[in-house]
């Protein structure tokens, strides 16, 4: 079975992330496996390392939305399509998701016309969060949601990582809900369970030279995650409790804002911009709270991986969110926008010990073997298997 995945970008995010393991797991005694993606990415050379891989790169195929570069990543793809023969179409994310599987289209239709005699290519989506959402203006929310609907047509099946996205699916009546499936994130346990840190070494290594608490986020530096909010409220936290330290991992479009904010901050050294960082399960084990300021969500990767390391959340209530942080229990939800009130969750718990411990434990205990990596690979075979 030839199977071609196409992603926008190898960078570091849940998309990725999740496309680089099931890339990495899937059986090649059954499956014949390529990828699609842009040339650049940190994640290029880990997509170009899985064995038994056809890597194929495309310029054109850029976040952005670009009529130019948009039909030429098209007739790209398409001409991928063409030459390597793929039974299954696996798209991932928007800009990808609407590229890819139109491209599938003109594949089908091309070997139509030819006569060629094999069955036709089966196309399945992965939303990881909607291409539209409130922020955007609404002749843009409106452009997206109709090719969302025109695009789901020609598609096998949807998965989605959450719940909260085929609800939010049917409510803009995107598809019918039996196109629609649910395969939560999978991720590695044994990176996490296995690593063990020595915290005074990699509290040093961060740049951290003191005992006060820790808080991070870790998300890619774009409008979704909204990082100049967790900023906003470390410098809330920082008045009440200035010995607590902040951790920023990540990086992206949004950087150079994040630094002038914190350049006019009080913050005084406390703050620690680390970049992309390869080492994420060596510094959730000295974290002591994960933040997640994001707008809008599918099902944050980094929100399953901080609760499987015990670290309670305070995060947005977006998307998937919920259905991973048990608010009051886990950590919290907030509005997406009230940093001050991200600020009065992260001291509310850091001000009570028993609180702390009691969420550390109830966090560590809320992710179970249903997020495991070899469970999604599982599922997402079973669906190959149903589709072809």
């Amino acid at each position: 079975m030839r199977i071609c995945h196409v992603i926008t970008k190898p960078e570091l995010g849940g998309a990725q992330t999740s496309t680089l393991n099931l890339l990495s797991r899937l059986p090649r005694d059954k499956y014949t496996v390529s990828v699609i993606t842009s040339p650049s990415g940190i994640l290029k050379t880990d997509f170009e390392k899985i064995q038994k891989i056809r890597f194929f790169s495309t310029p054109f195929l850029v976040r952005p939305i670009n009529p130019i570069s948009d039909i030429l990543a098209f007739m790209h793809i398409f001409i991928i399509y063409i030459v390597w023969g793929p039974s299954l179409v696996h798209t991932h994310s928007s800009k990808a998701g609407i590229i890819g599987r139109w491209a599938a289209v003109l594949y089908n239709l091309t070997r139509r016309l030819c006569k060629v005699k094999s069955v036709r290519c089966e196309v399945i989506h992965t939303v990881h969060g909607w291409s539209f959402n409130d922020y955007q203006p609404l002749a843009l929310k409106r452009f997206l949601i109709f090719m969302e609907k025109i695009t789901a047509n020609f598609t096998t099946k949807i998965i989605c990582v959450s719940n909260s996205d085929i609800e939010t699916g049917l409510r803009y009546r995107i598809a019918v809900r039996d196109k629609f499936t649910v395969i939560k994130y999978g991720i590695p346990f044994a990176d996490f369970s296995e690593a063990l840190v020595d915290k005074s070494r990699k509290r040093r290594e961060l740049g951290i030279t003191n005992d006060g608490p820790i808080v991070g986020m870790i998300a890619c530096l774009k409008p979704q995650k909204a990082p100049q909010d967790y900023i906003k409220a470390c410098i809330r936290i920082h008045e009440k409790m200035p010995d607590i330290n902040f951790l920023l991992i990540g990086d992206g479009v949004l950087r150079k804002k994040c630094s002038r904010l914190l350049v006019s901050s009080s913050l005084n050294g406390r703050f620690i911009f680390s970049g992309w960082r390869r080492d994420v399960p060596e510094i959730l084990s000295v974290l002591d709270i994960v933040v997640l300021t994001s707008k809008w969500e599918g099902m944050p990767i980094a929100v399953i991986e901080a609760l499987l390391k015990g670290c309670p959340v305070v995060a947005t209530d977006t998307g998937g969110t919920k259905e991973l942080v048990k608010d009051g229990v886990t950590g919290y939800l907030v509005h997406p926008g009230s940093y001050e009130d991200v600020a009065q969750k992260v001291l509310s718990i850091l001000s009570d010990p028993d609180i702390l411990a009691r969420m550390k434990k109830e966090a560590f205990l809320s992710i179970d073997r249903s997020f495991e990596l070899n469970r999604m690979v599982a599922e997402v075979e079973n669906l190959y298997k149903a589709v072809l």
